[in-house]
């Protein structure tokens, strides 16, 4: 399974977003981890993240005018 496809990740992330967040992990930490590693973890993070919000912020039995 790809996590990066063309335009944007399976989960919504902009692949240049990725790339960039690559970037920034390997400047910082000089580990020798893989591409498709870190790319698993953050998207992880980002499933986790959009759980979280829903959770939070999503409410089922609100009425149309309460949402209006």
């Amino acid at each position: 399974m790809s996590i990066c496809c063309q335009s944007t990740t399976s989960h919504g992330i902009i692949c240049l977003r990725v790339t960039n967040a690559l970037d920034n992990i390997k400047e910082r930490f000089p580990l020798e981890l893989s591409n498709n590693y870190v790319k698993k973890v953050l998207a992880k993070k980002w499933r986790d993240h959009k759980s979280n919000l829903k959770k939070e912020y999503f409410k089922k039995n609100i009425s149309l005018e309460e949402k209006l």
